[in-house]
């Protein structure tokens, strides 16, 4: 369940929207005044600058809590310095959720943003300072996923979803890493199928009317799971991967590999184009760049201005005539602007 009021968090998709019609011209002065009217937003959200300037205002006022506290206590032993952290990163974390957003109302300020990080850490790094020094990466995972979990939850937080999208990668490749004699097979395998289940799960999740509040986290995991099934199975990150923990020179299967690397950038272009996905179309384009440069990694036929050059040129004609031909034909395709519609009806947003 979310920290924030979900009343006002449909308003506030319900403005988004609505705003972005009124400056395309759907609606009128009279219309965009009477949606703000019937869906009131108590949250305080500045702008982008504010909110940066907060966040960094938030953890220097923190550092300076932190260190004047230190210099009157003393922090000689390791457990001293674990209670000191945890007890500061819970502090801030009650602060968060009962000051910050309960009594202010802060939405995405930039204070709720850095007491939420800060607060984790340092909570992390007590708990971290009390594990013996030769203790298994795993277990540092395993300790830090549920909070990075709940901070995405609770907080809708991106950063806090990535993060905990990339631990529960890390669990499953240090699983399969330590797999006899099949790691060194199984360890892309464990990350097409993670990175795939991430995928699909994402989608489906999207759809899910209650889960609309957590849209933008879903979204970023959606995206990382494309990049990294991708990545998973591209031949330099598998052979480099190899070479460093198995010390082989070839990865086992070359032809599947180089295979997939050329493969799925195309599959991800024509997904997207037949299913309107611009976020499978962008990434498709840049994993066929990194194909390409993989390839040249190991077969140097050109110099690598010329090969920039040429493949520069190449890509600049290609968009230029695609943008002449779709700004002339217009159909299931268009260069311009597409009207962003709500995926979920948001209470009061009828006109």
């Amino acid at each position: 369940m979310t920290a924030y009021n979900q009343e006002w968090l449909d308003a506030l998709n319900a403005r988004e929207f609505a705003g972005q019609w009124h400056k395309d011209g759907l609606l009128s002065e009279e219309q965009w005044k009477l949606i703000q009217e019937r869906n009131p937003v108590g949250f305080y959200s500045p702008n982008v600058f504010v909110r940066i300037g907060l966040a960094i205002f938030c953890m220097i006022l923190l550092q300076a809590m932190m260190g004047l506290t230190a210099l009157m206590v003393n922090l000689g032993s390791e457990i001293a310095f674990a209670f000191f952290s945890t007890i500061w990163g819970a502090i801030w974390l009650l602060a968060l959720e009962r000051m910050i957003v309960r009594t202010y109302r802060h939405y995405g300020s930039g204070l709720d943003d850095m007491l939420l990080y800060a607060g984790t850490t340092a909570i992390l790094s007590g708990w971290y300072m009390l594990l013996p020094y030769n203790t298994d990466k795993l277990v540092y995972c395993f300790i830090a996923l549920p909070f990075l979990v709940w901070g995405s939850i609770r907080y809708l937080d991106r950063l806090m979803a990535a993060a905990a999208y990339i631990c529960a990668l890390f669990i499953v490749l240090l699983i399969v890493k330590d797999i006899p004699a099949a790691a060194v097979y199984l360890l892309p395998v464990a990350g097409m199928v993670f990175s795939g289940g991430a995928y699909f799960w994402t989608k489906r999740s999207r759809k899910k009317e209650h889960l609309r509040h957590w849209d933008g986290v879903l979204a970023v995991v959606e995206m990382l799971s494309i990049l990294l099934f991708y990545i998973s199975g591209n031949y330099w990150v598998v052979q480099q991967g190899g070479a460093a923990l198995f010390s082989m020179d070839k990865p086992p299967a070359e032809w599947f590999f180089w295979g997939f690397t050329f493969a799925v950038p195309a599959v991800y272009i024509a997904r997207g184009l037949s299913n309107k996905d611009r976020l499978l179309m962008d990434i498709g384009m840049g994993c066929a760049v990194a194909a390409l440069l993989t390839f040249r990694y190991y077969f140097n036929i050109l110099p690598f201005a010329w090969a920039a050059t040429i493949a520069g040129a190449a890509l600049f004609v290609v968009a230029y005539f695609s943008i002449r031909y779709l700004n002339k034909n217009k159909g299931a395709y268009t260069y311009e602007p597409l009207l962003k519609t709500p995926c979920f009806k948001s209470p009061g947003a009828d006109i």
